[in-house]
């Protein structure tokens, strides 16, 4: 018989907590798009491009350790998924509470 190695619950749930903050940067930078294309087309203020350019990027990045994290083992794939915490953690301290 074949063996399958299985992972630790709580690995998949640290993924799945990533992920869910991965996909939360990338709604979130395409609603400051939307918001900003709707404010130039109405002679509104809007977000800033700096804040919607700042944003997409964050996104960016978030995907890219989300993807590291799911096709990475153990200390990797936590390490990926710590990082995509901090991408977030930094784009909230940065655009929204400071």
């Amino acid at each position: 018989m074949t063996q399958v190695e299985t992972e630790p619950r709580l690995l998949r749930v640290w993924r799945g907590i990533s992920g869910a903050v991965a996909v939360g940067l990338v709604l979130l930078a395409l609603a400051l798009l939307g918001v900003q294309v709707y404010a130039g087309t109405r002679d509104l203020p809007g977000p800033g491009v700096d804040m919607v350019i700042g944003h997409v990027v964050a996104g960016v990045v978030a995907v890219v350790g989300q993807v590291v994290a799911d096709r990475a083992r153990r200390w990797a794939a936590v390490a990926a998924g710590a990082g995509v915490l901090v991408v977030g953690a930094v784009v909230l301290w940065v655009y929204w509470w400071a």
